[in-house]
């Protein structure tokens, strides 16, 4: 059982921690050129929702491709990093995206060995009423492993299926108003998700290098109907929905019997979630 949901945001954070120092600095003013060989990302995105994906490249094995970094007085191997987006619309949509296996600057060879993937979108108007959660696929030179590995030409698809989890925040500009976080777990063919949360993982997986070229890779993503709770044990369902226990001096867990507590949806106070009241 999980205790805490992971913090979405947090990851979305997290994602974007590709080591890009030696890629493109100013002491290095050249530009570069994609090389031929490509493969097809297929983005399937929900109605208001974003993708983001940052094709990462680094060196093939045996170059040197350091470069000379003045802020930290020291080389550096080079790294390029290709953004391709999805913006936000009120309707689901598909966009596809040419992918480039390699990128060439100043006589070195950089392979793509990473396309990191973050989803993001609101659940309410204020600016604070966003979530995310990450996932993406790792390239390997040999034989992949824990993902699906296309047959070029081919398709792969990894599916992600997202939920918003409902909290009482504290933290937010009216106290004990409802946040929530994003959690997008990967899913199988028929969008089911392993029952422990703990034994789910991120849409995405690994492929083969070899197998890439021309072929097609789908991330394709979905928004659960039901809304959950983001820590065990601090709401109770009922007929009318989920109430939040008041919890004890000691605990935030529901005690037995179950002592109930009111909150607040949009400024009006509310004993049950989603509709307020009962």
């Amino acid at each position: 059982m999980r205790t805490f949901a992971r913090s979405s945001r947090m990851k979305s954070l997290l994602w974007l921690t590709f080591p890009l120092i030696g890629a493109c600095s100013s002491a290095d003013s050249m530009t570069g050129d994609y090389g031929a060989d490509t493969f097809t990302l297929i983005a399937n995105s929900p109605a208001n929702f974003e993708l983001t994906f940052k094709s990462q490249y680094s060196p093939e094995s045996g170059q040197n491709c350091d470069v000379y970094v003045p802020g930290l007085g020291s080389t550096q191997p080079r790294r390029h990093q290709k953004t391709d987006s999805v913006d936000v619309k009120d309707r689901a949509q598909t966009t596809r995206f040419k992918i480039p296996l390699s990128y060439h600057i100043a006589g070195c060879t950089l392979a793509l060995t990473r396309v990191a993937v973050a989803i993001d979108g609101r659940y309410g108007p204020s600016s604070l009423d966003i979530g995310g959660d990450v996932g993406g696929i790792s390239v390997r030179g040999g034989t992949a492993s824990g993902g699906v590995t296309p047959s070029a030409p081919g398709t792969a698809e990894f599916r992600g299926l997202c939920t918003w989890m409902f909290q009482l925040s504290v933290a937010r500009i009216e106290d004990d108003g409802i946040s929530k976080i994003l959690s997008c777990s990967a899913a199988d063919s028929n969008w089911n998700v392993p029952a422990d949360y703990y034994e789910r993982g991120k849409p995405g997986g690994a492929v083969q290098r070899s197998t890439l070229k021309n072929s097609e890779i789908s991330f394709t993503y979905r928004l659960s109907e039901d809304e959950v709770p983001s820590m065990d044990n601090r709401w109770i369902k009922t007929t009318q929905g989920w109430k939040p226990c008041q919890g004890s001096a000691t605990s935030e867990r529901c005690q037995k019997p179950p002592v109930f507590k009111k909150f607040k949806i949009n400024g009006r106070e509310c004993s049950v979630y989603p509709n307020c009241t009962e």
